[in-house]
């Protein structure tokens, strides 16, 4: 199976049909052109050692060139190697909100959206840390349990949403309390918990639970998603269409709006810090992670693809060199 490390490149392929047709175009009005301005009689005299295969030839053979230059920079890979992982780092559980205020679209597509591309994001930067994943609502539920494969853990990511949590609401004590048992009791430090939320905290004490994370030496960030303005929060029926807006026992709708202040609170109590998914914190976020104490992390497996690109590029520069080089007359190569 063929992997794409900078799969955004094969986009330039749709410019390959654009190249091919304005060489038809140019070969047929130079065609015209040179039948226009030539006597009939010499045509045949000046064209008799001209070749029109080769001719199509050399101009193939750059735009052939041209695609596998574009594949190579889409660095292909494939061939797997289990590769064993051994270094430094932390164990970084990230706890994500999936009651139904997340499908509030203050942030495009949706919060809960934003907040998977977000972590997504992150992960990218955890490749040296051991990491979790836990959903939350009026329940919490380990999704992953602490790895060293980032790869595996994002697969986890598409499969939150309302749906996994069978009782509804928001409980962040509840979240905090099961993303915290995924760390080990007996070491004092190197952990963080991240929470992505919009804070609208309806059931239990987070108060109380985030003392205990400050007793186990877990830093907590809080990471707000949504807006202060706020939006409607829309209800879905199981295919995922829009039903109607959420509303109040007076039959008004309901605007979910981000609760900043008790991330604030939540944070600071561990010594960690708030941020907002509007602004560009993701840099902040992952320099403070690099401040946490770190441990030897061994033993992890991952499976890693060989990168295959340079046959491609060989090939590429081969053919545009070919394709340059090779005569149109015939009886000469160059």
């Amino acid at each position: 199976m063929i992997k794409w490390a900078a799969p955004q490149y094969l986009y330039l392929l749709l410019v390959i049909p654009v190249l091919l047709t304005g060489i038809i175009v140019y070969i047929v009005r130079k065609r015209m052109r040179f039948r226009r301005h030539v006597d009939e009689g010499l045509i045949p005299r000046i064209t008799q050692t001209a070749s029109r295969r080769l001719q199509i030839f050399k101009l193939i053979l750059p735009v052939l060139g041209l695609c596998l230059l574009i594949i190579g920079l889409a660095r292909p890979k494939w061939g797997e190697k289990l590769q064993i992982y051994e270094g430094k780092g932390i164990d970084v559980v990230i706890a994500l909100d999936a009651s139904k205020s997340m499908f509030a679209q203050d942030l495009a597509p949706n919060r809960l959206s934003r907040a998977k591309t977000e972590i997504a994001q992150l992960l990218d930067h955890l490749s040296t840390d051991r990491v979790g994943i836990t959903a939350f609502a009026g329940e919490c539920f380990v999704m992953c349990p602490l790895t060293t494969d980032i790869e595996a853990a994002k697969l986890f990511l598409d499969v939150i949403s309302p749906a996994v949590i069978p009782k509804p609401g928001t409980n962040l004590e509840k979240a905090m309390r099961v993303s915290s048992s995924l760390f080990n009791p007996k070491e004092e430090t190197y952990k963080a918990l991240i929470i992505f939320t919009d804070g609208d905290n309806l059931t239990g004490d987070p108060v109380a639970a985030v003392e205990r994370l400050k007793d186990q030496g877990i830093k907590l960030f809080t990471i707000g998603v949504g807006t202060i303005e706020g939006s409607p929060v829309p209800e879905l029926d199981k295919a995922g269409n829009f039903v109607e807006y959420k509303k109040d026992k007076d039959d008004k709708i309901v605007m979910s709006r981000l609760s900043e202040r008790l991330l604030i609170i939540l944070a600071k109590a561990t010594d960690g810090r708030y941020f907002r998914t509007e602004g560009l914190y993701m840099d902040k976020l992952v320099l403070e992670l690099d401040k946490i104490k770190k441990k030897e992390i061994g033993g992890g497996e991952y499976v890693e693809y060989e990168e295959r690109y340079q046959y491609f590029l060989l090939a590429a520069f081969i053919l545009i060199i070919a394709g340059v080089a090779i005569s149109d007359r015939r009886g000469r190569w160059v």
